[in-house]
């Protein structure tokens, strides 16, 4: 390239680079209410760079080799081209982030009453008989031994977690089996432990999905059933009557 044409374009560059800074200090400026661009000066000065940043754009377009390849790698200045100054403006911003937090507080609240009743149904099969307490002592157990294991037989930690897994089931396959006397008797204690404590997971679960649900009564149920106690001759007509009296008030 002439060396002249390249020293313009150095400091053609240089310049253009300047005015870009002094627009985004202005648009910031024009954010932070010190400055008003919807001014008659504010406005001319918004249409003289967006005149100088179009001259610019159209130059390098008629400059370059591939236009298209031009077009297509420069789509953030072209679109820096387009008059947004309604669209960014800071109401505009503002008003899309309460939006956006109001659409997020929905779906959040849609979210917690869409599992409600499948969050309870699970701390109720958590919390019955125990069993959270049970599979947070099973899953210590099982870790501790695993790391033990690991240790006394110099293996990773995963398969010390499957020799673990494996034992406690009291599937045993056999595939890995300890072979030092400290991951022998880590194997001992993880037997009889894990024997009782998978039988009462067991149980517990057992007893979740067997449970009878509670019976509902309703005053009317149990005045009925007084009432049969008094043809029956249990009680008096005169104990039925505070009985009702109890119930209806």
């Amino acid at each position: 390239m002439n060396p002249k044409l390249e020293r313009f374009f150095r400091y053609y560059n240089l310049v253009l680079t300047i005015v870009s800074v002094l627009a985004i200090v202005t648009v910031g400026l024009d954010w932070l209410n010190l400055i008003s661009l919807n001014t008659l000066v504010g406005r001319l000065m918004v249409s003289i760079l967006l005149v100088v940043f179009a001259a610019d754009y159209l130059m390098r377009l008629i400059m370059a080799h591939g236009k298209a390849r031009m077009l297509a790698t420069n789509t953030f200045r072209l679109s820096a081209l387009v008059p947004t100054d309604s669209v960014i403006s800071p109401e505009h911003v503002r008003g899309i982030w309460r939006d956006m937090r109001a659409q997020q507080r929905r779906l959040h609240a849609r979210w917690h009453h869409a599992t409600a009743k499948f969050r309870g149904r699970m701390m109720r099969f958590l919390r019955g008989g125990g069993l959270i307490y049970y599979l947070g002592l099973s899953a210590t157990l099982i870790l501790i031994a695993s790391a033990i294991y690991a240790y006394a037989e110099h293996t990773d930690f995963a398969n010390g977690l499957w020799w673990a897994i494996v034992t406690a089931t009291t599937v045993g396959y056999g595939d890995i089996a300890p072979h030092t006397l400290l991951g022998r008797t880590v194997a001992v204690v993880l037997m009889f432990t894990g024997i009782g404590l998978i039988g009462t997971l067991t149980s517990s679960i057992t007893a979740y999905f067997t449970a009878t649900p509670p019976t509902v009564t309703t005053p009317a149920d149990e005045l009925l059933k007084y009432e049969q106690l008094r043809q029956a001759g249990v009680i008096s007509k005169q104990e039925l009557t505070q009985q009702k009296n109890k119930l209806l008030h």
